[in-house]
């Protein structure tokens, strides 16, 4: 074997040259290859994860896989929304070694944000090379802070699907992103956040989500999104940040069409719940949508969620020939006053009109609640409970839905509230811990008994289970650690006896 420093100069100059062309040729052969995206919705935390098959899902990945799967790229998508976090992780990690992706890409919820910095962390000691990419409604809200303390390289911000895609393009030809509008990135330390996008306006060019994503022979509900936006602005909401306030309906035929997708493709789904923040938004919209699925004589359960205003008692009907039989309220609460703070825009009067109109249909109503808003009294629980009862007798089928502890999100009025009386600081979402309850007035236990008193649940067992899913996670802990001290106690007790 001859050593280098015998080369020639010339042998040595045409050796290096080859070794370029070969690695140009390489370099090449990996920019042309299709790129492989891994996109993960990470675990949420514990109490709100939902253990039953026919759970709804996030129709939001579903949109993302069709449009990057579209736009050409080898994707893989995982939801891991009610995993353990210690088994998500381990497979997220298994997945990255098999599937060696280009990009990372999270969605990214107030109530998945640990287990996505948990991953970020991860994957950045293990494949720092990868792209991470996150966007969702929590990492636009807060995007700077993102930024500013986790190892990512992009922030998407609000609807995703066309600025995903361009900004995979741009970073395939490695061009500049400073150009593409709706995402936030750090540049020599210093955030920068670029022109705003436009919202979808054309729904309908959007593809199908990928429903397969979910789907096993066991699931009997499918999901579906025939519109976007809400033009209120409750004070716990932080949807209109994503939304803007803008109402944005996909035509009646499109929507139809994804349902007889649906259907012929999955025939096990015997229910189709619409995710809609507002579905009879347009009454005349939702009319159309009814006398449609009649026509072309679809059979399926419909289940969807409404406003108390607009309604319209003809629509309701309707509804009833068309297949639905769920329709559930955002009623938060019974108390006048409570309906005005949290700009409900609604009152006492026009849930009981909505009520009288649907006690002759086929449908089942129900309504969302919820304890302990800025104003919450013993009083107010009272109104409420003095409500829900004249509900029951006008509807005697209506079930008093049971009533959840308020949460605080990021980028509502309520958090504003909860900052300016000391409660929490920004830094709160760079911790570990589980979305907070407002707890600026009233004790967590006592929110929970206010909770208890007005859903009237009797049953001990039951109030023990709810009690124990909904303790903080802080609780578990202290648990688990106990339980371990105290066998590690027992076993040393019992080696010193027999050492003696």
């Amino acid at each position: 074997m001859v050593c280098s420093a015998s080369r020639s100069p010339k042998r040595a100059e045409q050796i290096k040259l080859h070794k370029i062309e070969m690695r140009t040729n390489i370099d090449e052969e990996i920019d042309n290859r299709m790129k492989k995206v891994f996109l993960i919705s990470p675990s949420l935390q514990r109490d709100v994860q939902a253990r039953n098959i026919d759970n709804s899902y996030g129709l939001g990945l579903g949109y993302l896989h069709s449009v990057i799967e579209l736009a050409g790229y080898d994707i893989k998508t995982i939801s891991y929304n009610n995993v353990d976090e210690y088994y998500s992780i381990k497979e997220v990690r298994a997945h990255l070694l098999e599937f060696c992706p280009d990009y990372l890409l999270l969605n990214i919820f107030t109530m998945n944000r640990v287990a996505s910095y948990r991953i970020i962390n991860m994957v950045r000691k293990l494949q720092p090379e990868i792209t991470i990419i996150v966007g969702g409604v929590h990492a636009t809200v807060q995007y700077k802070q993102m930024l500013e303390s986790c190892p990512i390289d992009y922030v998407v911000l609000g609807e995703g699907e066309i600025t995903i895609v361009e900004l995979l393009k741009a970073l395939d030809k490695k061009v500049n992103t400073d150009d593409i509008q709706g995402i936030a990135y750090c540049r020599e330390g210093r955030v920068i956040k670029t022109e705003d996008r436009e919202l979808v306006k054309d729904l309908d060019q959007l593809p199908f989500p990928k429903h397969e994503l979910f789907m096993n022979p066991k699931r009997t509900l499918a999901c579906i999104l025939s519109s976007r936006g809400c033009p209120h602005k409750c004070s716990f909401c932080c949807l209109d940040i994503i939304s803007k306030r803008k109402f944005r309906a996909r035509s009646v035929a499109n929507v139809v069409e994804e349902v007889e997708y649906i259907l012929n493709n999955f025939k096990h789904i015997k229910i189709v719940q619409f995710a809609d923040d507002t579905f009879a938004q347009s009454i005349r919209r939702a009319k159309e949508f009814c006398y449609e699925i009649i026509r072309r004589g679809i059979k399926v359960e419909f289940w969807t969620s409404a406003r108390f205003k607009p309604t319209d008692q003809e629509l309701f009907e309707l509804m009833g020939k068309a297949g639905f039989t769920n329709i559930g309220f955002g009623l938060e609460t019974g108390s006048e006053k409570l309906l005005k703070s949290i700009h409900k825009n609604i009152n006492q009067d026009d849930v009981k009109e909505v009520f009288h109109q649907l006690k002759n249909t086929k449908l089942n109503v129900g309504t969302f609640l919820l304890v302990g808003f800025p104003g919450e009294t013993k009083e107010t629980i009272n109104e409420t409970i003095g409500l829900l009862k004249e509900l029951k007798r006008i509807i005697p089928t209506y079930k008093m839905s049971a009533a959840t502890l308020l949460w605080i999100y990021p980028g509502t009025e309520v958090y504003d509230i909860a900052k300016e009386k000391g409660m929490l600081t920004d830094d709160f979402w760079l911790s570990d811990g589980d979305v907070p309850r407002y707890t600026v007035e009233h004790s967590y236990y006592k929110l929970y008994y206010m909770a208890q008193k007005m859903t009237n649940v009797t049953s001990p067992f039951r109030q023990l289970a709810k009690c124990l899913a909904i303790f903080p996670r802080d609780f578990y802990r202290f648990l688990v650690k106990r339980y371990e001290e105290v066998r590690i106690k027992k076993f040393l007790k019992t080696i010193c006896r027999e050492s003696e």
